[in-house]
Order: C-alpha cells, then sequence, then structure tokens
C-alpha cells in the first residue's frame, strides 16, 4: 500500500496496518451504496389533551393521537409539519437513512485519521487535524 515506514512498527507490521485501514476504509464506501434517501430533521410521536374534562382523554391513557411531526432547521430557525401515518412511515425511513449516512462518515474519517496518523509518524510529523469529529449539534433537529 505504502512504501514509507510507520514508526515503531516492522515493514509487515507497517503493511498489515494499513492493509486493515484500507478494508476497513473500502467496508464503509460499500455500506454507503446501501443508504437510500435521506431527510433532515426528527420525527415526534404527539399525543395530546383537548382539555375538555368530559373528553377521554382527560385520562393520560387516553390521549388523542397519535399525531406526527417533523421537525427541523432551516436558516437557523425551527419548522415543523404535521404529517400523516403514511407520510411518518417514509419519513421515519429517510431519517433512519441519514443517520446510518452520518454512522459511516465517522468511521471513514476515523479510518482516515488512523491511516494519516501512521502516514506522518512515518515522516516525524504529528497530525494536524482533530482530534476526533468535530462535536456539534445533534444532527437530527
Amino acid at each position: 500500500m505504502s512504501e514509507r515506514r510507520l514508526s515503531g512498527l516492522s515493514r509487515a507490521e507497517q503493511e498489515g496496518a494499513l492493509r486493515r485501514c484500507q478494508a476497513d476504509y473500502d467496508a464503509a464506501k460499500a455500506r454507503l451504496a446501501h443508504v437510500g434517501f435521506l431527510c433532515e430533521g426528527s420525527l415526534a410521536e404527539i399525543y395530546t389533551c383537548c382539555r375538555n374534562p368530559n373528553c377521554r382523554c382527560a385520562d393520560p391513557a387516553r390521549r388523542h393521537g397519535p399525531y406526527f411531526q417533523l421537525t427541523w432547521k432551516e436558516a437557523g430557525k425551527t419548522m415543523s409539519r404535521r404529517l400523516s401515518a403514511q407520510e411518518a412511515d417514509l419519513y421515519r425511513q429517510w431519517i433512519a437513512n441519514r443517520r446510518q449516512l452520518e454512522s459511516v462518515i465517522r468511521q471513514m474519517q476515523a479510518v482516515s485519521r488512523r491511516v494519516g496518523e501512521y502516514l506522518l509518524a512515518d515522516m516525524g510529523r504529528p497530525f494536524q487535524g482533530p482530534t476526533r469529529p468535530r462535536p456539534g449539534r445533534r444532527s437530527d433537529v
């Protein structure tokens, strides 16, 4: 894979480590092919109370619903829309696909970082990138 020596490892160990990284990366790329349509946001199943004391929903176990609500960020604002049960099923799958994609990307970043550390260490240089993926906002909102 690479002729550079990884610091502290024998030639066979270096080649093995780089082959494992390449295999991990290839496996992650293959998982990308199975990701379907995507949607940003999150889906909530909501049960409500109409506050009529004579209504069945006065009992918390018998509230109205389920109602489905899709929520996402757009231009810094939180947006929400009510969905039918059939729409909610579609969006649920699309959101799961997006989360799967994000997971695969995180795995690819981790493998890339390991390879970068190996190759740069062999050159006597430290890896200059982030120590781990950026801790960010939750991506499902």
